[in-house]
């Protein structure tokens, strides 16, 4: 009679264990669109940034009217940047991607110059490490036409967890990162 009543839970188990370790991407995406919603407030209030969530992390479009300050008082926090807030919303390096692209009206040496000084604004804060090309993620890739994708500086941003190949996660010493 025992062996019967331990049947459904073997049989079960692992999916239970699968489902609880898909549930930690879901929750990571989660909590970066909470935090890139809190961080992005004022800009959002003010027309400057358009956060849109997605089932892997989350597009936020740095809009055309907002203005994107190079020079030092942007880089040392005396003129208030949409691009620290975002990344303030950020999570961990190692479990994200982000990919840059600029939709909006402007000329093309215009957007293409936003999107360097982005890059340069990843860099000088060390992440430029997440940014990837388009061969990596196409498929986020923004369009100009569109609808639902409002015209500026668009960051894609995807929450990408690690797998567990040495479980619980550590070996030669160092600790894997986790989405939780």
């Amino acid at each position: 009679m025992k062996r019967f009543a331990l049947s459904p839970f073997a049989v079960l188990g692992p999916l239970f264990l699968v489902a609880a370790c898909a549930s930690d991407q879901q929750q990571s995406v989660d909590m970066l669109n909470r935090r890139l919603q809190t961080t992005l407030k004022p800009e959002i209030a003010d027309n400057r940034v358009a956060l849109q969530p997605q089932p892997d992390g989350a597009t936020v479009t740095l809009l055309d009217s907002a203005r994107l300050p190079d020079d030092a008082g942007a880089m040392d926090n005396r003129v208030r940047d949409p691009r620290a807030s975002l990344i303030e919303g950020l999570l961990a390096p190692s479990l994200m991607q982000l990919f840059v692209a600029d939709t909006g009206a402007a000329p093309a040496p215009e957007r293409q110059q936003r999107v360097q000084s982005f890059k340069q604004y990843l860099e000088e804060y060390r992440l430029i490490s997440t940014l990837q090309t388009a061969e990596v993620m196409p498929s986020v890739i923004p369009s100009a036409n569109s609808p639902e994708s409002p015209a500026g500086l668009a960051v894609t941003i995807r929450v990408v967890c690690p797998q567990r190949t040495s479980w619980p996660g550590y070996g030669q010493g160092q600790s894997d990162p986790s989405c939780r």
